[in-house]
This record gives C-alpha cells, structure tokens and sequence, in this order.
C-alpha cells in the first residue's frame, strides 16, 4: 500500500474509532482529570486475571521469551526491530517480574510482528491496554494492517503530533 492509501485508511480508522474531547473546555484542573478519566473508560474492558490464566500464568518476560523462541529468530532481529537495545531486552529476559514501560512493550509487540489478538494479551502480561486515544488507535491500526515498522508507525505519530515510541 502506497503512502496516499496509508493515510487515507488511517485518516478513515481513526475518524470512525476516536472520541475528542475538547481540552480547550475545560478551564481547571479538576474537569482535565475527569477527561482522563473518560479516555481511561473508552479502552476495552480487559480482565487482567483471565488474561494471565489464559496465558498459563506468563509474566511479560516469560511471554516475551516464548514468542521470540515460537518465531524462530534471532534475539537480536527481535530487539533491533523493536528499536531497543541488547542490554534492555537482555534485562527484560533476564527478570521474570521485569515491567517494561508501554511503549517498550508496543515496541516488542510490533517487532514480534503479532496480531491484533496476541499484542493484546501481550501488552496485558504488562498490565496495559490500547485505549481509544489517538495515540493507541495509530498503534492498533499499524497492528491491525499488520505494518510491523516501527519508523514508520513513528513518523505517523508524529505526524499526528503524538509521542513516538522509543528511538535510540
């Protein structure tokens, strides 16, 4: 797909996904918070505990651990995809309890090259979630078209004036 159509179905998906809440509203601290608040009830409900059943008990790491064994790369095609380095990723692996930030973890979901589905459990083994805010509809449209580049998926965050995963 072309970058004209990348847009235009990005423009399409997040037209239909994303609820905007004026921030210019709101003139206090106290009704920015109830936005938050509001933006946290649109992310899925995710049971955390059928999650971690489901995946036999995995933490993040182990998950982390059994995917890249099940794709049958290198750790490092892994880690270089994800945009992070070997000493992070080597720490990750090394501590079962390990908590990866969000974007870490977005980052491994993408360079693992999962679906939508897997990401999901994937990122709740970390206890988050991709919520309806602009930022997670970008990331859960790259997933969902299964566009595993995280530079590019970095220079649609930007374009759309959202912090872009890590870079080194």
């Amino acid at each position: 797909m072309d970058s004209q159509e990348l847009k235009q179905r990005l423009e399409a998906y997040l037209a239909e996904n994303f609820l905007e809440v004026e921030e210019e509203s709101f003139t206090s601290e106290a009704p920015k918070a109830c936005m938050s608040v509001a933006r946290y009830r649109l992310a899925q409900k995710i049971d955390f505990d059928k999650i971690f059943e489901k995946n036999k008990g995995e933490t993040f790491s182990e998950m982390m651990t059994r995917l890249v064994d099940e794709s049958g790369e290198k750790n490092s095609a892994v880690y270089n995809r994800a945009q992070i380095d070997r000493q992070l990723f080597s720490r990750i692996k090394k501590n079962k309890d390990y908590q990866p930030s969000k974007d870490t973890a977005v980052a491994l979901a993408i360079a693992l090259r999962l679906d939508i589905t897997k990401a999901k459990d994937f990122l709740a083994s970390a206890g988050y979630a991709l919520t309806k805010s602009k930022r997670d509809l970008i990331i859960s449209f790259f997933i969902e078209n299964k566009i595993f580049d995280t530079s590019l998926l970095n220079d649609y965050l930007y374009e759309y004036n959202q912090p872009v995963l890590l870079s080194r």
